[in-house]
């Protein structure tokens, strides 16, 4: 018993956040997604992939990844990181059945990223109002309330 309150003490201040690992796998088939997704986008509007189209393709998903790294760098803050507000926002849509709770997750996640890309793209750090990982971390704090008091533990 002693050993269990030492472990969950340790956990809290290594500062990681610990989820379901179907929380996980929501996460990354949506990041995976997202990452290929401009494929996806020159197959349809070109009705087919062409030598020209992949390379295309290959350069926007480059630049997509990099406009990831500039969120991630952003968003993140030492008590909150990027991945760990992601998590967060899966968690807070789940349902209990797998299928319901990717879709929600995957439409809730490409929301956050979005704002988070506003929040990127607005960020100053000499003003808290308009510093990217306060503004996230608001986000992901006003999302975990939601789900809060729809489970009616206000």
């Amino acid at each position: 018993m002693e050993g269990d309150s030492r472990r969950e003490s340790s956990k809290r201040a290594s500062g990681h956040l610990e989820a379901p690992a179907c929380i996980h796998v929501y996460v990354w088939v949506f990041m995976v997604t997202f990452s290929v997704s401009p494929i996806f986008c020159v197959l349809w509007i070109h009705n087919g992939m062409e030598s020209g189209n992949g390379l295309e393709s290959l350069v926007i998903i480059g630049l997509l990844q990099a406009a990831l790294w500039m969120i991630q760098r952003r968003c993140s803050s030492e008590d909150l990181s990027f991945w760990e507000g992601l998590l967060v926002a899966a968690a807070s849509v789940t349902t209990g059945e797998n299928l319901m709770s990717l879709f929600r997750a995957c439409c809730l996640l490409l929301a956050v990223v979005i704002v988070s890309v506003l929040f990127t793209v607005d960020h100053d750090e000499r003003y808290v109002g308009r510093h990217a990982a306060l503004r996230f971390a608001k986000l992901i704090i006003w999302l975990h309330r939601q789900r809060w008091r729809s489970n009616g533990q206000s």
